[in-house]
């Protein structure tokens, strides 16, 4: 059963030092090459760490960048309290996007965090994901939310 009317394209990961460590395409082929995923994480990064700063509110206390509409797709963003950010992109039409990248955050923690042979260096970067069982639970976590 389909939580949306619209597709959810593409979901990334981001370190939290702007590193990609996670893309998976849904739906069609991958649109971007590997350097350019890249480029667009690390300035996706950048862009997120700058609104934190220069939002209307008290600096500091924005959450940075959630959504990014453009004709024809969203970009969603869920940071988590460690700093890694989850991204997705979707058609305009899709609602409730934390919902499902918190659904990501969960899967995160119990399939790659707490896998042996994932390592997450002493700055808490990480390296990319590797991990077959968390690839598996995404493509069911996906038949949900995709129509």
């Amino acid at each position: 059963m389909a939580h949306n009317k619209a597709n959810i394209f593409s979901l990334w990961i981001i370190n939290k030092s702007g590193g990609l460590v996670y893309n998976k395409d849904f739906v069609g082929k991958a649109q971007l090459e590997v350097n350019a995923l890249l480029k667009i994480s690390g300035m996706f990064h950048g862009m997120h760490a700058i609104s934190k700063e220069f939002a209307p509110q008290i600096p500091g206390e924005c959450g940075g960048i959630e959504v990014i509409e453009a004709d024809g797709f969203k970009f969603f963003c869920f940071e988590s309290a460690t700093g890694i950010k989850f991204l997705c992109s979707t058609e305009s039409s899709f609602h409730n996007a934390t919902a499902f990248l918190e659904a990501v955050y969960v899967r995160y923690t119990d399939y790659v965090l707490k896998n042996p042979f994932y390592e997450v260096d002493q700055f808490g970067i990480g390296q990319p994901i590797r991990v077959e069982r968390f690839d598996l639970i995404l493509e069911s976590l996906i038949k949900e939310w995709n129509p």
